[in-house]
């Protein structure tokens, strides 16, 4: 059981270092509206991931009974939340054109004059970058158009559409890179939780592993609680003929440096049944996520703080599962079925 726990924190601390540090380059390059965009599938799929795996048994443990468990989650990406479209700069381009001698100057909004393909990788999504880029018949038509005057003649819409070539407006305006994804169909999470039993049917337990040093950037942190009491003992039927029933709630948080701090939360009704070796549980969840967001996007010109929110779109998820009982050892694997699909596993020593 050691080794096991021992990968599982590894692998929570690879994962937070090799996201971390890859995450901050990608945000330093996008302004805030790309950036919303690009952690919102975040948001709601480590939400689903972290608030899975808060139960395994819905009958809380006796006094200083005890169970420390580790679980990963699998959440499914759907094709929908790979991909967004990627929002242009507000300002003008400012293009210079010089007619018949005189100097002029032309403001030009971004969004009329490059190509409208502006597919981009959200954080799960494909691990390359697009182009955006000019389309330079519009970007001639919309000169002309600013420059034109009522009644033009053809001799003078010549000598205008001459100008708009000499000056060859296209050539000082670069097309737009796009962020790239880390090509993510699947996102795993592990969690480690440990639960105590305590008087009145009461469950405590804690979730995650101690603060990891990720150099320049801080800390990574993923802890939480939680706890649930037993219902039973306030239904005057024997419990042979009722499941057991329990309500819990359990928040988790996690943080990656001062870049990114997750706050987890998610309010269960449990219910199960067993017999000798199998216990079948399942139940239903209203759950939230939100996302805090927190860096310095650098252009070629200036670089300017960001910070923003981000709720996830997790609210009401409901659980199915089973959990294999040998001695101490306890195995078992539930699907949950919310805004995504989550499949999650666990191993653990249980006692009482």
């Amino acid at each position: 059981m050691y080794r096991i726990v021992e990968y599982f924190l590894l692998s929570i601390v690879s994962i937070g270092l090799g996201f971390s540090e890859s995450l901050e380059e990608t945000l330093a390059s996008m302004a805030k509206d790309n950036a919303q965009l690009y952690l919102g599938p975040f948001v709601t799929v480590f939400g689903m991931n972290v608030n899975s795996g808060t139960y395994h048994n819905a009958k809380p443990h006796k006094l200083l009974g005890f169970d420390l468990t580790v679980g990963l989650s699998i959440t499914s990406v759907t094709d929908a939340d790979k991909t967004f479209d990627f929002v242009l700069p507000d300002e003008n381009i400012h293009i210079p054109i010089t007619i018949q001698g005189v100097d002029k100057t032309v403001a030009i909004n971004p969004n009329d004059i490059y190509d409208t393909n502006r597919t981009s990788s959200t954080m799960f999504g494909e691990a390359t970058s697009n182009s955006i880029a000019i389309n330079e018949d519009n970007l001639r038509d919309v000169i002309f158009a600013e420059l034109a005057t009522d009644n033009m003649s053809a001799l003078e819409e010549d000598i205008l559409n001459e100008a708009i070539n000499d000056a060859d407006p296209s050539s000082g305006i670069e097309a737009i890179p796009t962020p790239s994804g880390f090509d993510l169909p699947t996102v795993p999470m592990a969690v480690p939780q440990l639960s105590i039993g305590l008087p009145k049917d009461i469950e405590i337990s804690l979730r995650g592993i101690p603060a990891v040093d990720i150099g320049d950037m801080g800390k990574f942190t993923f802890s939480g609680f939680g706890g649930k009491i037993g219902l039973n003992q306030f239904i005057p039927i024997p419990n042979i003929a009722l499941p057991h029933i329990s309500i819990g709630y359990y928040m988790t948080n996690l943080g990656v440096g001062d870049i990114i701090e997750m706050k987890n939360s998610i309010a269960t009704f449990q219910l199960s049944k067993s017999i000798p070796f199998l216990t079948v549980y399942g139940g239903f969840g209203l759950e939230s996520s939100s996302l805090d967001v927190d860096y310095t996007y650098t252009d070629e010109s200036s670089s300017y703080p960001v910070k923003f929110t981000l709720d996830g779109e997790n609210k009401f998820r409901t659980t199915v599962g089973a959990r294999l009982k040998l001695a101490i050892l306890t195995i078992n694997a539930d699907y949950n079925m919310g805004e995504f699909n989550t499949i999650n596993v666990g191993v653990g020593l249980t006692l009482r």
